[in-house]
């Protein structure tokens, strides 16, 4: 149970590496693709025009070699500012709400419950790409882009060298009138990769505000380490 808990983890708390000119090369897995301002304000107006977010997601962790190491599925929904719930099925039961300001992590196989702070900044919460104020995404990213006959890619290498990931790469249907987010890919310097695949993908859906809101179970243990408790 705390490998699976760890891997959530590792799709809702992200990374960032030295920055490049804006005209120069970079690589990601052998493609070649240039960073440039356009890319960054590209991807910023398709996350500005996302209010709400709702899809279906299968995530598979491969190893270096491509032997998967773990496969998930469950539901995902995103409002701004900040809120999100993200639940897995089968096995692997796990919980996680966020109202903006606390975020709820809820095993219930453990029968127990985490509490922290919201971490609002996009370099560690890649949620918030599709939830928070995209407008800082240059602050902590280098972006790049890349263009396939049905998807727009963009590829995100965190500057902070001190982070737990290389990349995260997104890919929006280009076909659509509604281009949704299709799937999301984290590599870390390891070689690990964790795939997540959306599918039903709706951009700004109405959603309940209860989704965002978590009732805490009778007789399940707590920790609260949010800072506002002490």
């Amino acid at each position: 149970m705390k490998r699976f808990s760890r891997q959530i983890l590792i799709s809702l708390t992200l990374f960032c590496a030295a920055p490049v000119m804006a005209s120069e090369a970079i690589n990601i897995s052998s493609q070649p693709v240039i960073n440039t301002q356009d890319a960054i304000k590209d991807l910023q107006r398709l996350l500005g025009e996302v209010k709400s977010f709702s899809a279906l997601f299968v995530q598979q962790t491969r190893n270096g070699l491509g032997e998967v190491l773990q496969s998930i599925k469950g539901h995902m929904k995103v409002e701004k500012p900040g809120k999100l719930r993200w639940q897995t099925e089968g096995v692997y039961e796990q919980l996680v709400v966020s109202n903006g300001e606390s975020l709820w992590i809820y095993d219930a196989d453990l029968e127990q419950v985490s509490i922290k702070d919201m971490n609002n900044r996009l370099a560690e919460t890649p949620a918030l790409l599709l939830g928070g104020d995209v407008g800082a995404i240059d602050d902590d990213f280098i972006v790049s882009q890349q263009h396939s006959d049905s998807q727009l890619i963009f590829i995100l290498q965190p500057k902070d060298t001190s982070q737990l990931f290389d990349s995260l790469e997104l890919s929006f249907n280009k076909l659509a009138q509604s281009q949704v987010l299709q799937q999301m890919i984290i590599r870390d310097a390891s070689g690990q990769l964790t795939e997540i695949q959306f599918t039903d993908a709706i951009n700004n859906p109405k959603l309940d505000a209860k989704l965002f809101t978590f009732d805490i179970p009778a007789d399940i243990d707590v920790i609260d380490g949010r800072q506002s408790r002490f």
